[in-house]
């Protein structure tokens, strides 16, 4: 095999130029959002629209983690109410709580959060590993801890909020 084509195949094959693997973002833009005291962070890339929440409409045989849908724009879209299910142990619950519409494997998802704060701009270096001990949030969907000035941020897969079985149930849902 020619280099030519070797070098070919290994960009194919890997999904673009070695280079371009090897150099990390330098920067990493996420959403904040706040479930009680803690501040969460989904990459903003992930993020779709940001609406009030009027309530949802329940769905006889959804599966039980989805608390209804909404109507945003000519599509039906099921919400999750994230503070129930990261945060089970704590009942305080936001006054005028806000929808964060999402792109996932399973479609748009519906995340319903206490509020949304900011923007939080972060370098890959300012991430440290969340722990083994506390990764298993929701299976692997804690992926990052990010301590920034005097504040510490949890760093959620927005992907991996729902389980494989999940997913396919959402996608059950939509045909």
């Amino acid at each position: 095999m020619s280099e030519r084509r070797a070098a070919t195949s290994e960009h194919d094959a890997m999904g673009g130029p070695p280079a371009a693997r090897r150099s990390p973002p330098a920067e990493l833009r996420f959403i904040g959002f706040r479930l009680g005291s803690e501040t969460f962070l989904i990459d903003i890339m992930a993020v779709r629209q940001i609406v009030p929440y009027k309530g949802s409409t329940p769905v006889p045989a959804a599966p039980s983690f989805v608390e209804g849908v909404i109507v945003a724009g000519d599509q039906a879209v099921p919400v999750i109410d994230v503070h129930a299910r990261l945060m089970p142990q704590h009942t305080d619950i936001a006054q005028e709580p806000l929808v964060v519409l999402t792109h996932t494997p399973a479609g748009t998802i519906g995340l319903k959060v206490d509020d949304v704060r900011r923007i939080v701009t972060l370098t890959p270096q300012a991430l440290l590993p969340a722990p083994a001990t506390i990764r298993g949030i929701r299976g692997d969907s804690l992926v990052a801890i990010a301590p920034q000035d005097n504040e510490v941020f949890l760093v959620l897969d927005v992907d991996a909020l729902l389980t494989s079985h999940e997913q396919e149930q959402l996608e059950g849902l939509r045909t």
